[in-house]
């Protein structure tokens, strides 16, 4: 991983946004950072600072190449963090309950005959 820093030419809010998102676009970003008031880029990645620079002048904006150099290491703090910690102990998610309703059966017609001993039938 390496760290890159561009100088950029930054006219409007438009142009700031525009170089953004080609520069995520680029395979390898893994970071961006840009500061307007300095007018830099920085790009931390796996990435060829070469093509950053040619991506970006292929749509009319101005970019050069300031320094190359080995990232820093992620400085977070891990102090209070648990890998192990039993999230099971203290929260318990509610999963909904899929239930659908059961298809209602077709109605159908029946007919019944009732037959009298006389030998008449009544529909």
């Amino acid at each position: 991983m390496q760290k890159i820093v561009l100088e950029v030419t930054l006219s409007s809010n438009k142009s700031s946004t525009s170089i953004l998102t080609i520069v995520a676009k680029l395979d390898g970003v893994k970071s961006m950072k840009l500061d307007e008031k300095k007018n830099r880029l920085t790009v931390v990645g796996d990435v060829d600072p070469v093509s950053i620079v040619e991506a970006i002048r292929k749509k009319k904006k101005h970019a050069k190449i300031v320094s190359v150099g080995p990232a820093e290491p992620d400085q977070r703090d891990l102090s209070g963090y648990n890998p192990y910690y039993d999230w099971n102990s203290t929260y318990r998610p509610v999963h909904p309950y899929n239930w659908s309703e059961p298809y209602r059966p077709v109605p159908c017609a029946s007919i019944s005959y009732d037959e009298q001993p006389t030998g008449c039938v009544i529909a």
